[in-house]
């Protein structure tokens, strides 16, 4: 059996299911030092690629279909797909990073699918690579948790257009638990899954999901 130095967990899915903060809470109740945002990876590899020559990246994941035509399924899929590839050119340099270094981290985002997963399991054999898919139940909750997220923002901060994408988001959401099932991996609200870790009788007050 393969001995493990470190554990990575990941947990990913589309904008607004409770990544961040289940990200933050898991490393704090662990004492993680690390947590990794793939969408700070993201901007960092956006300021040394021009979008002339890496288009996808430009994008986001729910808007990269646009470099396909319409918004059908299999554009949404392939555009996601597209700029996935993309940013994970930069998660795979800051999980090598991590492995070096012998740190364990949490790395959230929407930039994963089983694929991404599988590549960072080979080829950082040293590390336990332990990833949940995060979603919501409907697309009422969805819209209710893009409100309280658009709530917390800093005043003059660019409004994301999540609200206007629901019907991509979800489609994009679709897509992930059909592959997570696929292959295995765990899928769960964030609520489900924070269950799993934190005990029934704890008294630990849980933070609002964003």
């Amino acid at each position: 059996m393969a001995t493990h130095n470190l554990t990575l967990h990941i947990l990913y899915g589309i904008p607004c299911v409770g990544k961040s903060t289940a990200a933050i809470e898991l490393a704090y109740r662990r004492n993680i030092r690390t947590v990794i945002h793939t969408d700070y990876v993201r901007e960092v590899q956006r300021g040394f690629v021009s979008p002339e020559h890496a288009p996808a990246l430009a994008k986001v994941t729910h808007n990269a279909w646009e470099l396909h035509g319409q918004p059908t399924r299999p554009n949404i899929e392939a555009g996601f797909l597209d700029h996935v590839k993309e940013v994970a050119v930069g998660v795979g340099a800051v999980v090598r990073k991590l492995v070096s270094d012998g740190f364990d981290a949490v790395i959230e985002g929407a930039h994963f699918h089983s694929g991404i997963i599988e590549e960072l399991r080979v080829t950082n054999s040293n590390a336990e690579v332990q990833a949940t898919l995060l979603i919501v139940r409907t697309a009422e909750q969805l819209r209710q948790r893009i409100i309280e997220k658009e709530g917390r923002r800093a005043q003059g901060a660019a409004r994301k257009l999540w609200r206007e994408n629901v019907p991509v988001m979800l489609a994009i959401q679709d897509f992930l638990i059909s592959d997570a099932r696929t292959h295995g991996i765990r899928v769960a609200t964030a609520d489900e899954w924070r269950s799993s870790w934190i005990p029934v009788n704890s008294h630990y007050s849980t933070w609002t999901t964003s």
